[in-house]
């Protein structure tokens, strides 16, 4: 029985850990933290149900236009905090449970690499194997100006942690985590203000939906500040942190969020001294098939670079825990990873995308179609947004495309289905989508293209 030793019980780690017991393996899985990882435990998660939470803020206090008297509802920021603990907790427990049923052996401590096929654990053991999987994960990166020691400027794991809203948050970085954390901090009652160095929000998505993104924050009053940095920080107030802009301006507020990006966590692991290729970003080198520069040591996840994405890292524990266990080449095919931003509206995208057809010098035909006339946006008050679907010009078939508005983070996916399998737009003309729904806007805007658009002039 091949022994398969994974360091890192994120994501990526433990679908890896699950996978290569499921190939029939002997698996072992160290994580010094909680199992789940940075997803599970202090982002995806944690973050998505704040957001669940001012999204129901936001229904009750816009529920009059329907008819419905509720009154002006009341934020119980403990409790929210306090069911976000509890759905964390409950996944985490599910993962465990799944890791225990599979017979793969958990070891809490930190490890680091000790060769092609061992592990030294930070109690002095050391765990042998025939395969070993790196899956250390990230970790938030820092602005030097923005000191580490005062409280009230905090990461995306603090921002998890706290006690009370803040009546004013400045949120520094307007990437994805960022951007969630605006949108869902402002719902809930606080005055945000986002600063960010480049000339748009979502500096990995199309412009057109960064763009609707960051009017529809500035219509919400969330203060958008681009092409802008930080150059002072005073925190000498006991009650604000005053930060002084490139642009002259200065903002007062009661928490900062530092959301500049994440790094690879792969310091103090031995990686060089094994061996270990990493890039001048820290990030290990892998080939398409998880293999690293060093026979019988596998990467994935975020370490792995690419999209910092938990799905992308399920995808890439998976195949890496293929390939230790049964010597195959399996690839993790990056080509259609959809991107999901949580926010009011939800941002989505795969493939594809209209600026990266451009850059790549594509000849391409694009489906668009507004919700402003979709039934389902309107009987639901969310008309904000777009469905574009991006076609290879010279043969039709569906290469990717982006979605703004309501529910885009779930609608990507079918065009997320009909770009991994090559499919032509022709198979979206001739689906018959239901009425009246959110997803028939994707079949709208193929018809549309096609030149058949019976609700679009």
């Amino acid at each position: 029985m091949r022994r398969v030793l994974i360091l890192g019980g994120g994501p990526a780690g433990y679908v890896a850990a699950l996978r290569a017991s499921q190939l029939g393996a002997s698996v072992a899985l160290v994580e010094s933290r909680e199992i789940g990882g940075t997803c599970l435990n202090r982002g995806c998660v944690p973050t998505k149900a704040i957001v669940a939470g001012a999204e129901r803020l936001r229904a009750v206090r816009e529920a009059a236009q329907f008819g419905v008297r509720a009154g002006e509802p009341r934020l119980d920021f403990p409790a929210l905090m306090s069911r976000k603990e509890h759905v964390t907790d409950r996944l985490r427990e599910g993962v465990e449970h799944l890791l225990r049923g599979r017979k793969v052996e958990v070891v809490r401590a930190r490890g680091r690499l000790a060769g092609p096929g061992a592990l030294k654990l930070d109690d002095g053991r050391v765990l042998e194997g025939d395969r070993v999987i790196l899956a250390p994960g990230s970790e938030p990166m820092w602005l030097p100006l923005l000191p580490r020691t005062d409280p009230r400027i905090v990461s995306s794991d603090g921002l998890l942690r706290l006690s009370a809203l803040p009546p004013r948050l400045l949120v520094v970085g307007g990437g994805v985590i960022g951007c969630e954390f605006a949108a869902a901090f402002a719902e809930l009652g606080s005055r945000v203000t986002v600063v960010e160095i480049l000339n748009q929000l979502l500096a990995g998505e199309d412009k057109r939906p960064a763009r609707a993104l960051q009017q529809a924050f500035r219509k919400r009053g969330i203060d958008v500040h681009l092409k802008t940095s930080v150059s002072a920080v005073d925190t000498s107030s006991p009650a604000t942190v005053g930060v002084s802009l490139s642009s002259g301006e200065r903002v007062e507020a009661e928490v900062v969020l530092a959301s500049v990006g994440r790094r690879a966590a792969t310091e103090d692991l031995d990686l060089d001294a094994v061996g270990v290729e990493r890039d001048e970003r820290g990030f290990i080198v892998t080939d398409e098939t998880q293999r690293t520069s060093v026979d019988g040591v596998f990467a994935a996840g975020d370490a792995a670079g690419g999209p910092l994405l938990a799905h992308w890292a399920y995808r890439q524990g998976a195949t890496a825990a293929e390939n230790a266990v049964t010597d195959s080449r399996l690839v993790a095919d990056r080509h259609v990873v959809p991107s999901c931003v949580f926010t009011h509206p939800e941002v989505a995208s795969c493939g594809v995308t209209e600026d990266r057809a451009a850059a790549a010098g594509l000849s391409v035909q694009i489906a668009h179609i507004r919700l402003n006339g979709n039934s389902r946006a309107v009987i639901e008050g969310e008309e904000e947004g777009f469905v574009r679907i991006v076609c290879d010009a010279s043969d039709g078939v569906v290469i990717g495309g982006s979605i703004v508005g309501p529910r885009a983070t779930e609608l990507i996916h079918e065009i997320a289905v009909a770009a991994q399998n090559r499919l032509p737009l022709e198979g979206l003309v001739r689906t018959i989508h239901a009425h009246p729904t959110l997803a028939e806007a994707i079949g709208e805007a193929a018809l549309a293209a096609a030149g058949k658009g019976m609700h679009s002039l």
